[in-house]
């Protein structure tokens, strides 16, 4: 039986754990040929073992996003392993949480380096691919809800989130003229327990699912949902955009509520009372 993605090639950054792997693993499971593109060898040489004992077409390629030549060597190797690259997903992120005052230059530099230039230097190289096979493709950034919902701690994080954003959008207008569409994808606060070396403290995913419309944290496979949807043929006329998958969070503030106006007994209440302090 045919599978959505069978004869498609993409590439995945970041997934050798986390959503990154989810996503990877659907592809597959799809029809999809993949490339693990990560800097964890011990995962990601699991990761690819793991698929391909499972009869699945996968290698790992250890790629430091941030690093121009392994980035072109990592697309080099995927071609010349599986003839051509389709889809590109960018995930490979890292976490640095501090106030900005209390930032180095080498923390700065870390995030900003492995998810803007990171998203830059894979879309160039694998746009170029894509342009030069002439049959269109998929550009999609993994983004994050910080991207354009600021929080505290997130200096680094949310600026090169919403970097990304807007790389996508130039991108869509760029590459539209190839039918190479670019998206944004942005997970709000997702469960990644068992399949990240990274923990989340309860006591922040608590605070956070009381800000969620749907009140708990997004599930791997949900945001894989998204990232394949826009990877399909059914988004292909969907380009330069950003869809956030948080169960709400984006929507608006929760903690904002109480009765919104006063009964005509609690307004009369209320001037009495305040004449009374006046005097």
């Amino acid at each position: 039986m045919e599978r959505e993605f069978d004869g498609k090639v993409v590439v995945v950054s970041g997934a050798a754990s986390g959503i990154s792997r989810v996503v990877m693993t659907r592809f597959v499971e799809a029809g999809a040929r993949a490339a693990i593109l990560d800097i964890d060898d011990e995962w990601g040489t699991e990761t690819a073992r793991r698929l391909v004992e499972q009869g699945h077409d996968v290698i790992y390629c250890h790629t430091d996003v941030r690093d121009s030549g392994q980035v072109n060597q990592a697309i080099a190797t995927t071609v010349e392993r599986f003839g051509r690259v389709d889809i590109l997903v960018h995930g490979a992120g890292v976490g640095v949480h501090k106030e900005v005052v209390d930032l180095s230059d080498d923390e700065w530099d870390l995030q900003v380096d492995v998810q803007l230039r990171g998203a830059f230097l894979l879309s160039r190289a694998v746009g170029r691919r894509l342009i030069e096979q002439g049959e269109g493709g998929r550009i999609i950034l993994l983004g994050s809800g910080s991207g354009n919902n600021a929080r505290p701690k997130s200096g680094p994080h949310g600026a090169s989130k919403a970097g990304e954003i807007q790389l996508a959008k130039v991108m869509a207008l760029e590459l539209g003229k190839y039918n190479i569409t670019s998206n944004v994808v942005s997970p709000g606060l997702t469960d990644i327990s068992g399949i990240s070396r990274s923990t989340q403290h309860p006591e922040y995913q608590a605070a956070h699912n009381a800000q969620v419309a749907l009140g708990r944290l997004a599930q791997p496979d949900e945001i894989a949902d998204a990232v394949l949807f826009f990877a399909s043929d059914r988004a292909r006329f969907i380009t330069g955009q950003m869809v956030n998958i948080d169960g709400g969070y984006s929507a608006g503030k929760l903690v904002v509520q109480g009765p919104l106006e006063l009964t005509d007994y609690e307004k009369e209440w209320h001037a009495a009372d305040f004449e009374r302090r006046s005097r």
